[in-house]
């Protein structure tokens, strides 16, 4: 029988991914006490690998017997320390009695998502190899017990709406105060999805000129002052849902060209471990077992560079958001209609997250290969 040990953190990943790849029949984690594991169980056994649970302290000699017992009930099994998580001083003591023992170690790195053997039996494989790429979205999600409320949608956009969207983008610079407009426009509207336009609107050519263009892709109707969202899908759409769905389908043809890409989902709703805050996942991927989270925004940020500013705010939400979703090993990406200040990039560089804004747009195919191809 093949079994892991591994140590649990809340952030850091590569226990299911290495369990699925090397085929083990049990994983033996070890945790803290107040870490909850109950996320990493259920994914590991949905996938037919056993899971048993051990509670663990800092304390270094008990830690040592724990492991020194561990070693000594399972001498006959086939033994693998997996050190690609945990707290450094439990890993290091793990590493200690293992090599001791002469038992195989590894560890898989958590931006290349290469499997790395540290050492292993002289009758085994010692060559490092990429993961196989199988994590889907809520199995990762539960693996830092991030709860799935709605998985999102994963229907490619209609043509309709991809002609649509391909006028809106190659009309960027021309348009963006008007778009902004049908977005507030949306955001207000009544519970019946109507909304009425001032006399200022209605003589406004270019405002009109947009709103034809939704009118003709079947999203509304204007009948004079009176304006109509045909549905609550399509006043959403309108109200910028319309990049959230061009990111997405974007993202969802990259699979031909790269199968590493093998979940994709938009509008996910998903919750922390007894939590009740509610967070939305605009689009996300499984690409290298590692989750991409990608925001989308239509609305005018500010020029000013403070923290507190709508860009900004929605910088550290992003940063926030695939933290605790994703743990360290996962990616975040802002994509944006409007322009982004050189504050707000800045700021974004330095939480690691890659941006692509306003006239970028037309190349956007081009930036989101960029930000699943680099591993960091």
């Amino acid at each position: 029988m093949q079994i892991h040990i591994a140590i649990f953190h809340p952030r850091r990943t590569g226990i299911l991914s290495a369990a699925i790849d090397l085929q083990a029949d049990q994983v033996i984690l070890l945790h803290r006490q107040e870490d909850v594991v109950a996320g990493i169980k259920s994914a590991l056994n949905s996938r037919g690998i056993r899971c048993h649970s051990q509670v663990i302290d800092f304390d270094t000699e008990r830690l040592r017997e724990h492991l020194s017992e561990l070693l000594e009930q399972y001498q006959s099994e086939h033994l693998y320390l997996n050190a690609s998580s945990g707290y450094k001083k439990m890993i290091l003591i793990a590493f200690e009695q293992f090599n001791a023992y002469g038992y195989p170690i590894f560890l898989v790195d958590k931006f290349t998502d290469e499997l790395y053997w540290l050492k292993n039996r002289a009758d085994q494989p010692t060559a490092d190899h990429h993961l196989s790429h199988e994590i889907k979205i809520n199995e990762y999600l539960k693996t830092l017990n991030t709860h799935e409320l709605f998985a999102g949608d994963k229907t490619p956009e209609p043509a309709t709406s991809r002609e649509l969207t391909h006028w809106l983008i190659s009309h960027i610079g021309t348009y963006d105060k008007h778009l902004a407009q049908l977005n507030y426009m949306a955001m207000m509207a009544s519970k019946d999805n109507r909304y009425a336009l001032d006399h200022h609107q209605v003589k406004n050519q270019g405002l009109l000129t947009v709103l034809g263009q939704f009118e003709a892709a079947g999203m509304l109707t204007l009948r004079g002052r009176k304006l109509k969202f045909t549905d609550a899908n399509a006043r959403f759409y309108c109200n910028g849902g319309w990049l959230e769905n061009h990111v997405f389908s974007l993202v969802y043809g990259m699979r031909k060209s790269r199968p590493h890409i093998v979940d994709v989902a938009k509008g996910l709703h998903v919750v922390r471990h007894n939590g009740t805050v509610k967070n939305e996942i605009d689009v996300a991927a499984m690409s290298h077992n590692r989750l991409h989270v990608i925001e989308c925004k239509t609305r005018k940020f500010s020029k000013s560079d403070d923290d507190n500013s709508a860009a900004n705010t929605a910088i550290y939400r992003l940063d926030t958001l695939k933290t605790f979703a994703g743990g360290i090993s996962s990616k975040a990406m802002l994509v944006s209609y409007q322009p982004l200040n050189s504050y707000s990039l800045s700021r974004a560089e330095d939480l690691g997250i890659y941006c692509c804004s306003h006239t970028q747009l037309k190349q956007l195919d081009h930036h989101l290969y960029r930000f699943f191809d680099t591993e960091t």
